[in-house]
């Protein structure tokens, strides 16, 4: 028993055929490539992490390292904060932007001064250009957030890379100031006389 079919139809099928074959070939183009809200998450948690592999897994399949996530964070302000420094060395080996700021006008130096990473700060200021001396939104620079917290060692090596300590928020506190409204009496010190 042979189907007549006639040519409309014959035609609305092949038509719904091909339709079904370009979408299919859509959806497995779209799967293979790496999505920036799916995997701009993946990248941020591998960031923060260090996970290397699969920071060059993610490179390797086109992604874009100089993504963000909500609040402007990159994955290199990511890593920084967390103290991956091979992750930062990998990222820079790709040509991100190591003195990328955040939403609030924060670069890696402020995070890496504010959780008191001693090896990526020395990482940061041996391998960036970015500017020691540089501002967020509030007038904040690294050396208040490590006075503020007292991270001793962070801040003489911010003040040998020439932080400039007289440097006033926009609410007029200094790295100084900072420090003696904490009662670190010792980082007061330190910041004012360089000793």
């Amino acid at each position: 028993m042979t189907l007549t079919v006639n040519a409309p139809i014959r035609q609305s099928i092949t038509n719904l055929v091909t339709l079904m074959l370009a979408l299919s070939v859509a959806v497995m183009s779209l799967l293979a490539l790496p999505a920036q809200a799916d995997e701009g998450m993946d990248i941020m948690d591998a960031a923060r992490e260090g996970d290397n592999a699969a920071i060059e897994r993610y490179h390797d399949q086109g992604g874009d390292l100089s993504i963000t996530e909500s609040h402007g964070y990159t994955p290199f302000i990511m890593a920084a904060y967390y103290g991956h420094t091979s992750t930062l060395a990998l990222l820079k080996g790709y040509g991100v932007d190591a003195c990328a700021v955040d939403e609030r006008g924060s670069n890696a130096f402020m995070g890496v001064a504010f959780r008191g990473h001693v090896e990526t700060a020395d990482w940061l200021l041996a391998n960036t250009d970015c500017d020691v001396n540089h501002r967020n939104a509030s007038g904040q620079t690294a050396l208040m957030m490590a006075s503020l917290f007292g991270r001793e060692t962070i801040i003489r090596h911010l003040l040998d890379a020439g932080a400039d300590p007289g440097i006033a928020d926009q609410q007029g506190n200094t790295a100084e100031s900072l420090a003696a409204a904490q009662g670190l009496s010792r980082i007061v010190t330190l910041v004012k006389f360089n000793l």
